[in-house]
């Protein structure tokens, strides 16, 4: 019972464990998150997802967490979406960058970015009607818009918007029948050149 002859020595003891705890803590999560990125580098794609799923999982598990360490969220999150977009899995990048988006308070432009992609290739997959090809175009220019305004730095971001907004001012201006033209212009072929006749 000294420590209640002594309560500021108590306090300072108390708050130097749950420091001590809390490093240890945010020092596996960091671990876990670099062995997730090593995961994918070895080669192991469907590992690293797996692992950057159940980080996110926690992440949103634990929201107080997620706020105190943003940024490593971001990096998780974003991880995640990149590989589910390089797997081709448009489907579960939309459904995880949309829950993210509802979770978040600020700026998500990497969330944003992702969400694009995802809504262009759905828009240019050929696998829907014209007319929603068309609006997952404009949804995908929606998120490329929003991500330029958060992360005005990133030039992948601006030519992603900057090449959506041509193609849907290039569809305001063609009969609605025409939307795949644009969307999946068909390599043309070249014009032979002309045969010399000799002698």
């Amino acid at each position: 019972m000294r420590f209640l002859k002594y309560p500021v020595a108590f306090a300072l003891w108390f708050v130097w464990v749950v420091a001590s705890a809390g490093l240890v803590v945010y020092g596996r999560k960091l671990h876990r998150i670099e062995r997730a990125s090593a995961l994918y580098w070895d080669g192991s794609t469907d590992g690293a997802i797996a692992a950057f799923r159940d980080l996110e999982q926690e992440f949103r598990r634990h929201s107080w967490l997620a706020r105190l360490v943003s940024g490593d969220r971001d990096r998780v999150l974003h991880n995640y979406l990149r590989l589910l977009y390089l797997r081709e899995d448009y489907d579960s990048v939309i459904v995880h960058g949309e829950a993210a988006l509802l979770d978040r308070d600020g700026a998500a432009p990497l969330v944003r970015y992702w969400l694009g992609n995802a809504y262009y290739r759905k828009a240019v997959s050929g696998e829907v009607e014209e007319e929603d090809a068309l609006a997952w175009l404009r949804r995908a220019g929606e998120q490329y818009r929003a991500a330029v305004i958060d992360a005005s730095g990133d030039w992948d971001v601006k030519y992603n918007h900057e090449l959506v907004q041509t193609m849907l001012r290039k569809l305001d201006k063609q009969p609605p029948q025409r939307v795949f033209e644009v969307l999946r212009p068909q390599d043309k072929p070249s014009p032979r050149p002309p045969t010399r006749k000799i002698g």
